[in-house]
């Protein structure tokens, strides 16, 4: 049997299994986040919850029937001279649902969503990222900018593309 797939944007109620899988992305995928396993999990569940809950940031949840599968993050920027901007942010789909469009829907979803706060959504993603690069600038994100050693993970450094899409 196909499990029923379904988008929504999460809130406080999610934060367990948002924090479980995220948690799986940063230890497994370290060079896909900004963030590190190492800098989030001792955040609370209180926390998490409260991250959850706090709009006009959203995230989106991809679920598998009832299993989080997926997220991706949208977040508005509160300075006065760039609230015109917002954020997307750590997209994942976990490996045994990729294949299924969701890094798309959950993008696609983070856009709309976006058109109703701000004029640019920005996004980074690693340059050596084939599949996501594909997504994003499919989905009409352009690059602006390149950042070399962006990210480093013990020796390994990661170069990262800046990418921008115009929502106006």
């Amino acid at each position: 049997m196909v499990a029923a797939i379904s988008i929504r944007i999460l809130d406080g109620g999610d934060a367990e299994c948002f924090q479980a899988l995220r948690l799986h992305g940063l230890r497994t995928a370290p060079e896909a986040f900004g963030s590190s396993y190492e800098d989030e999990i001792g955040q609370t569940i209180s926390d998490v919850r409260q991250r959850l809950d706090d709009r006009p940031n959203a995230v989106f949840g991809a679920f598998a029937d009832d299993k989080l599968v997926g997220v991706a993050g949208f977040a508005a920027n509160n300075k006065l001279k760039q609230r015109h901007k917002g954020l997307l942010w750590g997209v994942y789909v976990d490996p045994e649902w990729r294949g299924h469009e969701l890094g798309r829907r959950l993008t696609q979803a983070v856009i709309d969503h976006a058109r109703q706060h701000v004029d640019i959504l920005q996004a980074t993603v690693m340059a050596a990222n084939a599949s996501a690069r594909t997504l994003y600038l499919g989905l009409g994100f352009t690059v602006f900018g390149f950042e070399r050693d962006a990210l480093r993970i013990g020796d390994q450094s990661y170069d990262d593309e800046l990418l921008r899409l115009d929502l106006r």
